[in-house]
């Protein structure tokens, strides 16, 4: 008799009932487990031999997308020998391990690594190991030969690799004769040179060594420890350990760059260590570095007073790469930035540097937010790129509070309800179930309306309150991944305020844009204003508008020379909103401030009260009533005359902003109309032209403005002296790259497109010529930009043959793409050029903006353009990995843009056929 059924023989005796049988059972059984473990506990933490696994079981069980959890890194010990004169890198990898269950193998990642060596060691024993990898996103399974016991393992890999071409991973360039190796960790580009488990929840410490040329200067994310010989050529750079890490944050920087001492970021009452400041550019441009410089320790200044938490690295380098596919990323204590977006000159206009300081304040915010706080996937995105881009105005209206920072974060809130008002629109916390989806994470709704929802609550709690319990969040949170619900939490219990987690909740997981209906009462006992809420749809759009959220929404109002502000939150779909003080105002604004997500929807009354009071507006309040009305035309809830006085009214303000706003509105229009009608639409812009011209060389000395009238007037209207000026500095300076010409960086690719247009092909060569020998990043941005712009047959097809060889280097190659899809004139052709040689296109480019090509198409407005986008993307798509959203997004796009010419145009026919 076997002992199972003597031991369930002994139970029930024991027992004599079934209730009490069981119980007895489990003792028993306890006890037999318990036994041989005692007694017979294994020598080795190595189980049975593991059975081989076929590749179709490996594909078949694959993850797709986040890794179980079942493995957890717990430190990285790594070295790679880099050296960028050569094809190729190695490296050398041990990964401390906690396995949470007995597994015959485990995935994690590494993308296109050549593995030589693998083995896994555990409980003092070293067995090898295979190498699998099963996806094309770098998915990788390590196959154990024996089953390993839960509990900690380490494991050990050797691999090479090629540096990659493409601006992704480890990749080398090369620029005025000096070879750089940098790596963009990003979201998902670690595996490309670490063996990792490379996700954004699984943070550890990293002990980097990097072997490389004598001499070369090697960046890593924390101070150097010691560097010594390695060999005849070589030395060995040994960097400190860092605080835990997520992969996508890890800095890998090697060459001869210049290194910039910026001495150190003084002790204050929230960090008791000096923080090392330094900067690295590649040779000869160090001082352009000056500017960022300077102004980085007023801005940590500003981050750790607000949220009370000291700056949490040991040294804060800023590196501005040769090459670089996006304009920065925050990797920790070492933020590398294109060189383009960071290097300022005498030359480089006002545009331009408030640009770099958005850009500069956004990636320190990240050492709080991203680095030492990280969301644990990327569904939670906005966690970091949010708040990142919610602290671009904020620290920058603390550091410059004149200088229209506050509108500025208005108009990328309008940006983002562009893209938020498509049916297609994701939510801010999107589900990511695919890797290949994970880059679709970055875009305006994570970024601007992150910002835009941030900014709003902020502005309705009041920084006194929001800002000090982000200091609390970040402080519970250090070196840890948190997701939106932890935050939430954090937030509500904070500040005491359940209101508070609620709005921002309703706005993180529905996507869409909310319409507030808007009436004026007026009466003897005072006014009020009626509310309703819907989603916003556009003429054309499947959107269902039964949709609500809880919105904080204030009014301003104003009566004769009364003026006031009210404020209240709308949980529900109907609202009415005393205005406290007027009877009947002259004019309100349903979004005081701008600082709302929303639109606004008036009667006809409403919006001739706005139009005549719309020039004296505060600047954010004009620019929301400029979008709510475009909002309204596109949404056939405003007609075109309507709109033509809005526009008119917007253009006698006297923001750079608002303007703008007009101008692009303007601009848009142009392509819709001609004869009588287009011209009627220019008299309009030259007058705003005029208008604004006046002021600036009055009054209001504004040289953003000035700026952005000049392209305007020099590329669009055809201004003829404003033409004439900027082709005559331009040609001088082509002649001339050190002559002193009256030219604005903001300028430069205006006046290069006007010599374009007027020279012909040996125009073509000379700036061709320039992007090679003027050796300014600001310039050679603006001739891919101006050569993409091109219009004239035979310089269009000298543009394609650039495409074609792609000989500018990848981030160029897809603005030269861009520009020419943008143009009428040029699309058709351009189209076909990129159907004939799409794989190799594809290629070409940052392999990060694969998945944006559909929206290369966006221009397209008709059934055949629709046609051909859906035949590229049935062939080719699978090449694109992670297209699907942008193509769903650009169809929208088509068939939104076919809807609305149908339905309005006529109307846009008769309102510009005459005088306002």
């Amino acid at each position: 008799m076997g002992f199972m059924p003597i031991l369930m023989r002994y139970a029930w005796g024991q027992s004599k009932t079934r209730k009490r049988f069981m119980r007895y059972l489990a003792a028993a059984l306890t006890l037999l487990m318990a036994l041989p473990l005692a007694a017979c506990a294994p020598d080795s933490a190595f189980g049975p031999a593991v059975r081989e696994v076929s590749p179709q079981q490996l594909q078949a069980a694959a993850p797709a997308g986040r890794l179980s959890g079942v493995a957890q890194p717990v430190a990285y010990r790594a070295e790679l020998t880099i050296d960028p004169r050569q094809p190729r890198f190695s490296g050398h990898v041990e990964i401390d391990i906690n396995l949470e269950t007995s597994a015959p193998g485990l995935w994690m990642h590494g993308d296109d690594l050549n593995v030589t060596s693998v083995a896994v060691t555990a409980g003092g024993e070293t067995r090898e190991a295979s190498w699998t990898e099963v996806d094309p996103t770098g998915v990788v399974w390590v196959g154990f030969p024996n089953r390993v016991h839960a509990g900690g393992i380490t494991l050990t890999i050797d691999y090479d690799t090629a540096f990659d071409v493409n601006l992704a991973g480890l990749f080398r360039v090369e620029e005025q004769g000096e070879a750089y190796a940098l790596a963009k960790s990003e979201s998902i580009q670690a595996r490309r040179f670490l063996p990792s488990f490379d996700e954004p929840g699984f943070k550890a410490p990293f002990d980097m060594t990097f072997i490389v040329p004598a001499g070369m200067v090697a960046i890593g994310n924390t101070p150097i420890s010691r560097r010594e010989p390695a060999g005849s050529a070589y030395e060995r750079v040994t960097f400190l350990r860092t605080r835990p890490l997520s992969t996508y944050l890890l800095s890998v920087a090697v060459g001869n760059f210049e290194r910039v001492d910026a001495g150190i970021i003084p002790p204050n009452e929230w960090r008791d260590w000096p923080v090392p400041l330094t900067g690295y550019t590649r040779q000869g441009k160090g001082e352009d570095l000056t500017t960022a410089l300077f102004i980085t320790p007023a801005m940590v200044e500003f981050f750790e007073t607000s949220l009370r938490q000291p700056y949490p690295y040991d040294k804060l380098d800023i590196v501005a790469a040769p090459q670089w596919p996006s304009g920065a990323t925050e990797l920790a204590a070492a933020i590398t930035y294109r060189e383009s977006r960071i290097l300022a000159n005498s030359k480089s206009g006002a545009q331009f540097l408030r640009s770099l300081k958005g850009i500069h304040a956004h990636e320190l915010s990240h050492m709080w937010f991203g680095d030492l706080v990280t969301p644990p996937w990327w569904n939670d995105l906005w966690l970091k790129e949010g708040f990142a881009s919610w602290a671009e105005p904020a620290v920058l209206s603390y550091l410059e509070p004149d200088g229209g920072h506050e509108v500025m974060a208005v108009a990328d809130a309008i940006a983002a309800m562009r893209l938020d008002s498509l049916a297609s629109a994701r939510t801010m916390n999107e589900p990511v179930d695919r890797n290949a989806d994970i880059r679709n994470a970055y875009d305006s709704i994570t970024y601007n309306k992150g910002l835009a929802v941030l900014n709003m609550v902020d502005q309705w709690f009041g920084p006194e309150v929001f800002r000090p319990a982000l200091g609390d969040y970040v402080a519970a949170y250090a070196d840890k991944a948190a997701d939106s619900a932890d935050f939430f939490k954090v937030i509500g219990e904070v500040t005491h305020n359940p209101d508070l987690g609620k709005s921002l909740s309703s706005f993180v997981t529905q996507s869409g844009v909310p319409l507030l209906e808007a009436n004026l009462q007026c009466a003897e006992s005072g006014a009020k204003v009626s509310l309703k809420q819907s989603r916003y749809r556009p003429l054309g759009s499947s959107i269902d508008p039964a949709r609500s959220w809880i919105i904080p929404v204030c009014i301003s109002w104003r009566e004769g020379d009364n003026t006031g502000r009210t404020c209240s939150l709308m949980s529900s779909e109907r609202a009415v909103v005393a205005l406290d003080g007027s009877f009947c105002p002259d004019v309100y604004h349903p979004n005081a401030g701008g600082t709302g997500y929303y639109r606004f929807a008036l009667g006809d009354e409403g919006w001739a009260r706005m139009i005549r009071a719309l020039p004296h507006l505060d600047a954010s309040e004009a620019l929301t009533a400029i979008d709510s009305g475009l909002a309204a035309f596109s949404a056939g809830n405003l007609d075109a005359a309507t709109l033509r006085k809005l526009l008119a009214a917007g253009a006698q303000h006297d923001s750079a902003v608002v303007a703008g706003a007009v101008i692009d509105a303007y601009s848009g229009l142009m392509g819709r109309l001609d004869g009588v009608a287009a011209a009627t639409l220019r008299a309009d812009a030259l007058a705003m032209s005029d208008l604004l011209r006046a002021r600036v060389s009055g009054e209001m000395k504004n040289a953003e403005l000035e700026a952005t009238l000049d392209a305007f007037d020099a590329t669009v209207l055809k201004r003829e002296e404003i033409r004439a000026r900027l082709g005559r500095e331009m040609r001088a300076l082509l002649a001339d790259p050190s002559s002193d010409v009256d030219l604005s960086g903001d300028l430069y690719a205006a006046a290069l497109s006007v010599v374009l247009e007027e020279g012909g092909m040996s125009a073509y060569d000379r700036v061709l010529a320039a992007y090679t020998s003027i050796d300014d990043p600001a310039f050679g941005q603006a001739v891919a930009a101006a050569l993409g712009s091109v219009k004239d047959p035979d310089q269009a097809a000298r543009t394609r043959a650039l495409i074609a060889s792609a000989e500018l280097g990848p981030r160029e190659t897809f603005t030269l793409a861009g520009g020419q899809m943008a143009n009428a004139e040029t699309r058709d052709a351009m189209w076909a050029a990129l159907s004939e040689n799409f794989p190799a296109f594809l290629k070409a480019i940052p392999t990060q903006w694969q998945r944006t090509t559909p929206r290369l198409a966006a221009r397209f407005c008709d059934e055949d353009g629709l046609d051909r986008l859906n035949a590229l993307f049935a062939e080719y798509g699978s090449l694109a990995e992670g297209h699907e959203r942008a193509l769903a997004e650009t169809r929208e796009a088509i068939t939104l843009c076919m809807a609305q010419r149908d339905a309005t145009q006529a109307d846009l026919e008769a309102a510009f056929g005459g005088a306002p």
